[in-house]
């Protein structure tokens, strides 16, 4: 696998701890790529993002989820 090349850093205040998520791959660029993604292209960004997550903080990415959802949650966490 290549090398991590960006992180996230989010606060689990159920924990009272930090959760760092090295990702190996920019699964995005930016919110005007996000808008502009059709639901596979969604899927595929969340999808990535679950692969590295803890459970606890893993997406919903189940097929009641609308696209909007899916974007929004992909926006909270990063």
């Amino acid at each position: 696998a290549p090398p991590a090349c960006i992180a996230l850093q989010n606060e689990d205040a159920d924990e009272d701890a930090v959760v760092i998520t090295a990702l190996n791959v920019v699964p995005f660029c930016c919110h005007a790529d996000l808008v502009t993604m059709n639901r596979a292209e969604l899927l595929t960004v969340a999808n990535t993002l679950n692969e590295k997550l803890p459970l606890a903080m893993q997406m919903d990415t189940s097929s009641s989820c609308t696209d909007s959802f899916i974007r929004s949650s992909i926006e909270v966490l990063v």
